[in-house]
């Protein structure tokens, strides 16, 4: 879909020193769907599931599964791993990539437009494994992560200039890149997964990632964002080895 499809708002509302803890916490929620849907569940990310994010998960009514909370490890990260490969890696799985999506083929002109996202704020997106690419949700989502840390930090910094800049590329990622395909990507995903637990991450990321968009853009970006998130599945042979996304 052309970008010219879509209207962004001139300025964003510009927050406030007051808002960087509210940025921050929305930087870490991005940075944890990122890391759920980037690879397997380890035992690293497991324990904090289990730990330091518990609560907040309860409070937010996000239901991870019975085995997730308390089942033996081993049993879980074999459980997810199998879940994890039949959703997003193995043929007929429903691919992370925005290329795939749009166009059924990998490292299209769509992950050209994700890098050139990350260069021009600063980062470069690094290969960790075969077969990574940087139009992969995970990464996309980690992202925007980032680009809320940046903000919270200029903003607690004093520099409402720099605030500004990292609110405008957030908005732009959002509606450009990620707001065009991700939402209808995760529905078709969500429908197949059969582990409480990618129901629920899954269900998560289409409330956080259409919340923040809906935010930003018009009525009528909006309903193109509906209509383009609702265009058919394109599927074509894909090779396994494709299955992780990589960092920032």
């Amino acid at each position: 879909m052309s970008l010219d499809n879509f209207i962004l708002p001139s300025e964003a509302a510009a927050p406030t020193a007051a808002d960087a803890d509210d940025l921050s916490a929305r930087a870490g929620l991005y940075a944890l769907l990122a890391r759920c849907l980037e690879a397997e569940v380890d035992a690293t990310l497991l324990d904090l599931l289990r730990g330091p994010l518990a609560e907040s998960l309860d409070e937010m009514g996000i239901a991870l599964g019975e085995d997730v909370r308390s089942a033996d490890p081993a049993v879980v990260i074999a459980a997810l791993a199998e879940e994890y490969a039949g959703l997003f890696v193995v043929p007929g799985a429903v691919q992370p990539f925005r290329s795939t999506v749009e166009t059924g083929r990998m490292f299209q002109p769509q992950a050209d437009l994700a890098a050139a996202a990350y260069k021009q704020a600063g980062f470069t997106f690094h290969n960790v494994l075969s077969g990574e690419f940087p139009d992969h949700v995970a990464v996309m989502l980690a992202f925007v992560g980032r680009l809320f840390e940046r903000e919270a930090a200029a903003l607690r910094a004093g520099n409402s200039a720099g605030a500004a800049e990292w609110c405008q590329r957030r908005v732009h990622f959002l509606v450009y890149q990620l707001g065009s395909w991700s939402i209808g990507w995760s529905r078709r995903a969500r429908k197949c997964a059969r582990h409480p637990f990618y129901t629920a991450i899954l269900e998560l990321f289409e409330q956080v990632v259409w919340a923040d968009v809906a935010e930003v853009a018009d009525d009528k970006t909006l309903k193109r964002l509906v209509s383009s998130n609702r265009r058919p599945l394109i599927r074509q042979k894909v090779d396994p080895e494709f299955r992780k996304a990589s960092g920032l």
